[in-house]
């Protein structure tokens, strides 16, 4: 469902991961995020959803919230925290986590972010994030 200001819009996400060693499954993740846009420049993110680690047996339920400013033209700052419940890969709970970063987004279609922030499983250590997004509208091939 699209937002619009002042009102919520919803999808849902799907993901796997593969072990490329062992060819193996090691989670499957359904996510339901949630943007409210507060303006024309600022949105709050917030998601829910259930993640199955095939490597730990375990499920956790996942959540996260964020929020993008837009400070001048292309250019938006993004923060966000997110965490999942129960325990992690060395028995200990699992806090909640941060990240924080820039977005370049020259036109809609496309978008590139580099984010700092703290890893939520493993050795817990910080983590230093390059990504490229690009969006295709429903209907177009």
């Amino acid at each position: 469902m699209p937002t619009a200001i002042g009102r919520f819009g919803f999808a849902v996400s799907a993901t796997a991961t593969v072990d490329t060693i062992s060819r193996e499954a090691t989670a499957f993740m359904v996510t339901v995020p949630a943007t409210l846009r507060i303006s024309d420049r600022m949105r709050l993110n917030l998601n829910v959803g259930w993640m199955l680690d095939r490597v730990l047996d375990a499920h956790f339920f996942t959540y996260g919230a964020g929020i993008d400013w837009i400070v001048h033209g292309p250019w938006i700052v993004t923060a966000e925290v997110f965490g999942q419940t129960g325990r992690g890969d060395f028995g200990t709970i699992v806090k909640p986590r941060w990240q924080t970063g820039l977005r370049f987004r020259p036109v809609d279609a496309f978008s590139i972010d580099v984010i700092y922030g703290r890893n939520i499983t493993g050795e817990n250590a910080n983590w230093l994030t390059l990504a490229a997004t690009a969006r295709f509208s429903p209907g177009v091939r």
